[in-house]
C-alpha cells in the first residue's frame, strides 16, 4: 500500500497545481454567445478581451469574444467608450459586478507576490461582497487563511460555494490532512459528477483511492488521466509512477 505521508504530499502538490488554474465559475446560468440580443458594458482603463473572458468564462475565449463583440483582438475599444457584448442584456449588473470583483482579485494577486498578504486579504473579502457568486476569491482567500489561520476558518468561507469544484479540493484536502478520508473523498465526489472533471480533482481522488486500498478505482482514474493530453504534465508524470505501481502490484 502506498504510505500515507507520500500520498499527503502529492496532494499538497495537486492543490498547488490548481492555484494557478485560471478557470473560473460561468457567470448567472450560462456566459454562451446570443445573437439577438445584447450586453452593452462601458470598456475600463485596464480591460483586455483575455482579462473579460477569464472573469465571465466565457464560451470560445478572449478571440472569439473580441470577433462577436465587432473587433479584433488585437484592437482594443477606448476607455469609456460603450461597447457590447455577446451576452444575454439582463446580465448588464451581474457582468459589472463580476468584473469589479476581477479587478480587486487581480489587484489581490499582485500583492500577494510582493508578499502584502494583509491587504491582499481585505481586497478579496471586498471581491467576495462583490460577487458573492464567484468562486475566485473565495478560493484565493482561502489559500491565505489557510497558511495564517486553520481549516476552520477556511471551511467556514467555503461553505457557500462547497459544491464548486475548487472549493471541493481545497475542503478535500483539509478533511484528508485531518485523517477524515471519507470526508475527503465525498468532496472530490463533487467534482467527479462533472462531465468533465478538472484533472487535479481526478488525481486527488485517484490518490485516496490508492493509499485506501480501492485500487481498481484508483487505476481507471490514472489510465484516464493519461490518456488526456490536456492534463498538466506533473499530474501525468504521478499518473505514470503509481499506473506502474498497480500494474507490479498485480503482476
Amino acid at each position: 500500500m502506498i504510505k500515507t505521508a507520500e500520498a499527503l504530499i502529492a496532494l499538497s502538490a495537486i492543490l498547488v497545481l490548481s492555484c494557478g488554474a485560471s478557470e473560473s465559475v460561468i457567470l448567472l446560468d450560462s456566459t454562451r454567445f446570443v445573437l439577438d440580443e445584447r450586453c452593452r458594458y462601458t470598456w475600463q482603463n485596464d480591460d483586455g478581451w483575455a482579462f473579460i473572458a477569464w472573469a465571465i468564462d466565457i464560451e470560445g475565449g478572449a478571440e472569439i469574444l473580441a470577433m462577436q463583440s465587432g473587433y479584433n483582438l488585437s484592437e482594443k475599444p477606448e476607455t469609456g467608450e460603450e461597447i457590447t457584448l455577446p451576452l444575454p442584456e439582463e446580465f448588464s449588473e451581474a457582468l459589472e459586478n463580476r468584473l469589479e470583483s476581477a479587478r480587486a482579485v487581480r489587484q489581490a494577486t499582485n500583492l500577494i507576490e510582493t508578499g502584502d498578504t494583509v491587504l491582499a486579504r481585505n481586497i478579496l473579502e471586498e471581491a467576495i461582497e462583490k460577487d458573492p457568486s464567484w468562486s475566485i476569491p473565495a478560493y484565493n482567500l482561502s489559500l491565505i487563511l489557510l497558511r495564517q489561520e486553520g481549516p476552520e476558518a477556511v471551511l467556514e468561507l467555503l461553505q457557500p460555494i462547497a459544491y464548486k469544484y475548487d472549493a471541493a479540493l481545497i475542503q478535500s484536502e483539509i478533511f484528508w490532512n485531518s485523517g477524515d478520508s471519507d470526508k475527503a473523498l465525498r468532496q472530490l465526489e463533487i467534482c467527479l459528477m462533472d462531465e468533465s472533471p478538472p484533472f487535479e480533482a481526478l488525481a486527488a481522488a485517484a490518490l485516496i483511492y490508492t493509499v485506501t486500498g480501492n485500487y481498481y478505482q484508483a487505476s481507471g482514474i490514472w489510465r484516464e488521466i493519461l490518456a488526456s493530453p490536456e492534463a498538466d504534465a506533473s499530474i501525468r508524470l504521478m499518473a505514470v509512477k503509481y499506473a506502474i505501481i498497480y500494474e507490479q502490484r498485480n503482476r
